[in-house]
């Protein structure tokens, strides 16, 4: 008599498609940014040059991380950031620079530390698996 093996499913999102704004005041920067986050499976869907852009794409583009140059973080980021988290709870912040009330923060000069500083705020949220 043959059995079936059924895998059970899991109603966790996987750890693909994450969609992500970058934003810095200069397009340079905002390239170099973009460049620093995209992975296969991780997409850059808009881009900013000051806060009120950067939340705005954020929202409409479903952004699950807002990299945020302190360049275009504004006068008080920290507003910026509880802004973003009332309208999108599960959207993440990740500060370039001095950004306050950024759920992380990379050093301007280390964006190689990027993906790392956001695949450890994707761990530490609990709210994905891995494909």
């Amino acid at each position: 008599m043959g059995g079936r093996l059924v895998a059970e499913r899991r109603s966790l999102p996987m750890c693909t498609a994450v969609r992500i704004v970058v934003a810095a005041a200069e397009r340079e920067r905002r390239l170099e940014l973009r460049r620093a986050a995209v992975t296969a499976e991780w997409e850059v869907v808009g881009e900013a040059a000051d806060a009120n852009g950067a939340y705005t794409e954020a929202v409409e583009r479903r952004a699950r991380f807002l990299v945020l140059d302190a360049s275009a973080a504004g006068p008080r980021p920290e507003a910026l950031v509880r802004r973003l988290r009332s309208t999108s709870p599960n959207a993440l912040v990740v500060g370039v620079g001095e950004v306050a009330g950024a759920d992380a923060t990379v050093e301007p000069g280390r964006l190689d530390g990027l993906r790392d500083a956001m695949r450890a705020l994707l761990h530490q949220s609990g709210d994905h698996q891995h494909a």
